[in-house]
C-alpha cells in the first residue's frame, strides 16, 4: 500500500499546521470567511428559501464530505457549542467521524451523538427523528444547489424562472411521472415552495423529513463548491409541490418494522437481508435503552403524509373523453370599452442600428392595425419586408423604438404593453397573447409528451388539478386531431404536421384573447399544410379569438383572414379586405406579389 498522502489529507495537514495564535488550534476557516458565511445565513433567514451566494475559500475535505456544511458549522459554532455530525443518519460513518474530529479540533467545542445534547447538528441526508428545539440549528450539506437543474440546464434561464416565479417545468416533470408510473418519483430533494414564492429543493434529505422543516428549529442548507446558502427559519410556511388531487406522500410501507428496536413510525432503510432498520442510529439505540419519548416523536412523524394509493389512483385513473370535455367556443373574447378591438397596434417602429460595413435598417415604420374578436388579420410581405419584426415586437421578443401596443384584456385597453417589463410580457404570453411559431420546436418541448406540453401552459396559468389538466389536454389534442392514443408519446417522435397541431393545442390551452400565427404552414408538405389550414380556420371561427397571421404565402392569408395589410421595406403599403386585395390590388408591389402567387 502506498504511503503517499491523499491531496485532501495533505490539505488538512497543512491547515493543522496553521494555528490561531489566541487558541493554538488549527484554522479551518479564517475570520473573513466566517463573516461572509454569517452574512449569507442572516440574509437567508430574511428571505427564506432564496439562494444566497457567499464568498469563502475551499474547504480541506474530499468531495462528498460536505464542505458547505463544514463552512456553516465552523462559521457559527464556538467553544461553548456541542456539535453532532451524522451521515445518512449514522453517527459513526467515516465522513461523520472525520468531520466531527475536524470541527472539534478547530473550534475546541464538544461533540456528541445524542441529538438532545447538540446545539448544532451537521447532517447529510437526514434530520434526526427526535423533535428539535428552538435553540438548535440543523446544517445540511447540499449536493445540488439549484432546484431547477433537473428540468432546466441553462443557468440564465433558471435565474429568469426564479425571478418570474415560473416553476411550470417542475409541475410538468411531476405530471410526466404520474403519466408514466402512476406516482411522483422525486425522492431526495423533493421540491417545496417557501411562503408561496421561492422554490427550494431540500436536497438530499428524503421526503420523510420535508414536513419537519419550518418547525421550531432553524435549518441552514449550504453548497460548498457553488457557495450558496438556503435558510428555513422556525415556523416557515413550506408546501411540497404537488397537485391538489394527488397528495404529497412520504416513504412508508405498512409492513416496515425496524428489526433492531421495533419502531414503525420512523424513516427506515432496507438491509441486504430484506429487513428494515431505522436510518437514525442514535434514535434506534436510545429506543433499545428505553431513553425516548415515543409519544413526542409520533407527534412530529409525518403520519399525515403516509401513502394513500386509493386517493392517488382516483386522480391518476382519470377518464379521458376527448373533445367531449371541451367547452364550446371557450371564453368570450374581451374588447376595450367603447371599441371593437382586442389588439391594437399604433405607429410601431423598429430600427436596427448600423454595424461595421452596413447602415441602419428601418425594419418597421409607423405600422398600425387592430384586430377584433372572431376576426383574422393577415400581415403579408416578402422576406425582409418587416412583418416578422412587427410580430416579435408585439409578443415582446424584441423592443420597439416607437409606437404603442394595447390589449383589451389588459387594463381595459389602457395599459401600454410595450412599457411592461420582460416578466410581465412573458406572463401575457401564457393566457392572454398566445403564439404559434413557424418551427414547432420554438413553441414545444420536444423531450416531453404532447399532454406534458399542454400541462406546461396550464400549470403556468395556475391550474393545479392533475385530473383537470389531463382532461383539458386530451380534449384539446382530440380537437386538433391528434389521436388520444398518442397523447403520452414524446413530441420529438411526431411528424412535422403532428407537432404543429400539438403547438396549436398548446396555444389554445388557456383560452387566449389574441392568437398570433407566424408562418404556421411553412416547411409542411402541401397536403399536411392544407389540413393545418382547415383546422386553424375552424378553430378561429369557433373560439371567437382575435388572430393575426404573419405569412409570405397568399394561400395562407386567403384561407385564414378577413382583412390583410401588405408590408414592403418596413412600411404598410396597402390594406383592405383580403378578397378585394387579392382580386384587385392597387399598389404596384402588391400587384407583383399577387401576380407571382398566381403564376
Amino acid at each position: 500500500m502506498s504511503t503517499a498522502m491523499h491531496p485532501t489529507t495533505r490539505g488538512v495537514a497543512a491547515i493543522a499546521d496553521e494555528l490561531a495564535p489566541e487558541t493554538g488550534r488549527p484554522v479551518v476557516l479564517d475570520e473573513q470567511g466566517k463573516r461572509e458565511v454569517r452574512r449569507a445565513c442572516l440574509s437567508g433567514v430574511c428571505i427564506p428559501g432564496h439562494q444566497i451566494p457567499f464568498g469563502s475559500r475551499e474547504m480541506p475535505v474530499a468531495r462528498g464530505w460536505g464542505s458547505g456544511g463544514l463552512q456553516v458549522t465552523v462559521a457559527l459554532a464556538g467553544p461553548e457549542d456541542t456539535v453532532k455530525v451524522i451521515d445518512q443518519g449514522d453517527d459513526e460513518g467515516v465522513n461523520a467521524v472525520n468531520l466531527r474530529r475536524l470541527i472539534r479540533g478547530s473550534l475546541g467545542c464538544s461533540g456528541t451523538t445524542d441529538a438532545r445534547e447538540a446545539t448544532i447538528i451537521q447532517s447529510r441526508h437526514r434530520v434526526p427523528e427526535e423533535r428539535l428545539r428552538p435553540d438548535q440549528i440543523v446544517v445540511l450539506q447540499v449536493p445540488v444547489s439549484e432546484p431547477l437543474r433537473p428540468v432546466e440546464k441553462s443557468v440564465t434561464e433558471c435565474r429568469r424562472m426564479h425571478g418570474d416565479g415560473d416553476y411550470s417545468k417542475t409541475w410538468v416533470a411531476m405530471y410526466e411521472d404520474l403519466v408514466t408510473g402512476g406516482v411522483i418519483t422525486a425522492a431526495a430533494g423533493y421540491p417545496v415552495l417557501i411562503h408561496d414564492r421561492h422554490l427550494m429543493a431540500p436536497s438530499p434529505i428524503p421526503r420523510w423529513d420535508v414536513p419537519r422543516f419550518g418547525r421550531e428549529h432553524l435549518t441552514l442548507l449550504s453548497h460548498g463548491r457553488d457557495k450558496k446558502i438556503y435558510a428555513v427559519p422556525p415556523h416557515t410556511r413550506i408546501e411540497p409541490i404537488t397537485f391538489t388531487d394527488v397528495p404529497f406522500e412520504v416513504e412508508y410501507d405498512t409492513d416496515q418494522v425496524c428489526v433492531r428496536c421495533g419502531s414503525r413510525d420512523t424513516y427506515q432503510v432496507a438491509t441486504r437481508e430484506g429487513d428494515w432498520v431505522c436510518s437514525d442510529t442514535d434514535w434506534c439505540a436510545r429506543v433499545l435503552d428505553g431513553d425516548v419519548d415515543r409519544d413526542d416523536q409520533l407527534a412530529v412523524a409525518p403520519r399525515a403524509y403516509y401513502p394513500d394509493p386509493v386517493v392517488r389512483a382516483r386522480a391518476v385513473g382519470t377518464e379521458l373523453r376527448g373533445r367531449a370535455d371541451l367547452e364550446p367556443g371557450g371564453r368570450r373574447a374581451v374588447t376595450a370599452t367603447g371599441t371593437e378591438w382586442a389588439l391594437k397596434v399604433s405607429g410601431l417602429g423598429r430600427t436596427y442600428p448600423a454595424r461595421r460595413g452596413s447602415s441602419a435598417v428601418r425594419a418597421a415604420v409607423d405600422v398600425s392595425f387592430d384586430v377584433a374578436p372572431g376576426e383574422a388579420l393577415g400581415i403579408i410581405g416578402e422576406s425582409g419586408s418587416g412583418k416578422s419584426t412587427v410580430f416579435r415586437c408585439v409578443i415582446g421578443e424584441e423592443p420597439a423604438d416607437t409606437g404603442s401596443v394595447r390589449l383589451a384584456a389588459v387594463g381595459d385597453g389602457e395599459v401600454e404593453v410595450l412599457d411592461l417589463d420582460a416578466g410581465a410580457r412573458r406572463a401575457l404570453r401564457v393566457s392572454t397573447l398566445a403564439v404559434v411559431h413557424q418551427d414547432p420546436a420554438a413553441g414545444l418541448d420536444l423531450r416531453i409528451s404532447a399532454g406534458g406540453n399542454i400541462a406546461e401552459r396550464l400549470t403556468a396559468a395556475g391550474w393545479r388539478s392533475y385530473a383537470d389538466i389531463r382532461r383539458r389536454a386530451a380534449a384539446l389534442l382530440d380537437r386538433v386531431e391528434v389521436p388520444l392514443g398518442r397523447m403520452d408519446d414524446v413530441v420529438g417522435q411526431f411528424s412535422g404536421g403532428m407537432r404543429q397541431r400539438v403547438q396549436i393545442a398548446k396555444a389554445l390551452a388557456a383560452d387566449p384573447e389574441v392568437l398570433l400565427l407566424d408562418e404556421p404552414t411553412t416547411g409542411l408538405d402541401a397536403s399536411v399544410a392544407a389540413g393545418v389550414l382547415d383546422l386553424l380556420a375552424e378553430l378561429i371561427a369557433e373560439r371567437d379569438v382575435a388572430v393575426a397571421v404573419v405569412s409570405h404565402d397568399f394561400g395562407v392569408i386567403s384561407a385564414l383572414t378577413d382583412r390583410a395589410l401588405v408590408m414592403q421595406r418596413g412600411h404598410v403599403v396597402e390594406t383592405g379586405l383580403t378578397d378585394q386585395l387579392l382580386a384587385d390590388p392597387h399598389h404596384p408591389y402588391t400587384q407583383r406579389l399577387v401576380a407571382a402567387a398566381r403564376s
